[in-house]
């Protein structure tokens, strides 16, 4: 077995823990609007522990991404490697650095969640194009071309929330940050298959 391939399964498998736990606690009884209330609030539930195992397996996944890239690219994949490295350790992070809750004043472990939160989207946006291109320039076109259109579906999500920002809305906060995460789940998935199908 191959690195990009034995790699492909872990970012698979990782992916789809994400996934799963995003699914329990989007249909568990938690009271928040997936359309208004950000994600990281779930950690605020006594279903924690499933978004906390889903938001630690993207880093995961992240971290497999970045071998079976350079697996298949070598140095090509160097900057979107360093890339997803910032989206692994953010997503491992903040299970352990929760959002203040709302309501509340904010506090020092409440910044530094929203720090992580920017260092997770922001990155993993990128490295869907700068990926896009790497494996474009590496004989991938067919997995390029889809590279970049997942990372176009994430960075539409995050104009979103930069508009709300400025405009000092919330809004559809919620909705927005769901197509980031319809991104770069989708994204992961893209990489993972071809790590294990071998695909072009």
């Amino acid at each position: 077995m191959t690195t990009e391939t034995w790699a492909g399964w872990i970012v698979l498998a990782a992916i789809a823990i994400t996934l799963l736990g995003l699914i329990v606690v989007h249909v568990a009884p938690t009271g928040l609007d997936p359309l208004h209330n950000p994600v990281s609030q779930y950690h605020l539930t006594r279903f924690r522990p499933w978004i906390a195992v889903s938001t630690i397996s993207a880093g995961v996944a992240g971290i497999a991404a970045i071998i079976e890239l350079t697996a298949m690219l070598g140095g090509a994949a160097l900057v979107a490697g360093i890339l997803l490295g910032i989206f692994a350790a953010a997503r491992i992070l903040i299970p352990f650095l929760r959002m203040d809750a709302p309501g509340t004043g904010p506090t020092a472990i409440g910044r530094i969640h929203n720090v992580l939160a920017f260092a997770a989207f922001g990155p993993v946006t990128a490295a869907a194009f700068v990926a896009g291109g790497a494996l474009h320039d590496g004989g991938y076109p067919g997995i390029a071309t889809w590279s970049t259109v997942f990372g176009v579906v994430a960075a539409v999500g995050a104009v979103g929330i930069l508009i709300l920002g400025v405009t000092r809305r919330k809004g559809l906060f919620g909705l927005f940050e769901r197509i980031i995460y319809l991104g770069f789940i989708a994204w992961f998935v893209l990489i993972g298959v071809a790590g294990v199908a071998g695909l072009r």
